[in-house]
């Protein structure tokens, strides 16, 4: 079963990280939920749900990827949520949903692949999170523009 797991938190993973960011960009280009933010929602799902079976294999070491992987989860999740009701300051949960899921990945990779460097899972927090407060308060025109009546 481990294996197995193992096998799709990868595959999903491959296909969650570079759909973050164009989720993101479609979502706020388009307004509203779309085609990347489903695939990226379902990547992040698996991703989560196979780290959910892996961690009891390696209870000791690994319990800690518990939490990240619901606080994970719960970020693109609410991102999504905020994708499907634009309007308002709708953007803000796109960005810091989708955003927040996007870096918990990187950090988990961060905190896997380099084990030896126990500060590089900071710098995907610390650089992430900046970037998108910094789009929340700078948001584009387009993303605070109320929608026109019968635009598609």
């Amino acid at each position: 079963m481990r294996d197995i797991a193992l096998i799709l938190h990868v595959l999903a993973g491959v296909v969650a990280v570079p759909f973050g960011p164009v989720a993101i960009a479609l979502t706020l280009r388009r307004r509203g939920l779309n085609w990347a933010g489903e695939i990226y929602h379902w990547a992040i799902a698996l991703v989560c749900l196979t780290a959910l079976v892996m961690v009891p294999y390696d209870w000791g070491r690994l319990w800690y990827f518990w939490p990240i992987t619901v606080a994970s989860y719960l970020f693109v999740y609410f991102g999504q949520r905020a994708a499907e009701t634009p309007g308002g300051l709708w953007y803000r949960g796109v960005l810091r949903g989708y955003g927040g899921g996007w870096i918990a990945l990187w950090t988990a990779i961060a905190i896997v692949g380099l084990p030896v460097r126990p500060w590089a899972w900071a710098i995907p927090i610390v650089v992430g999170t900046a970037l998108i407060e910094w789009l929340c308060v700078h948001p584009a025109k387009g993303w605070t523009r109320q929608a026109q009546p019968g635009a598609g």
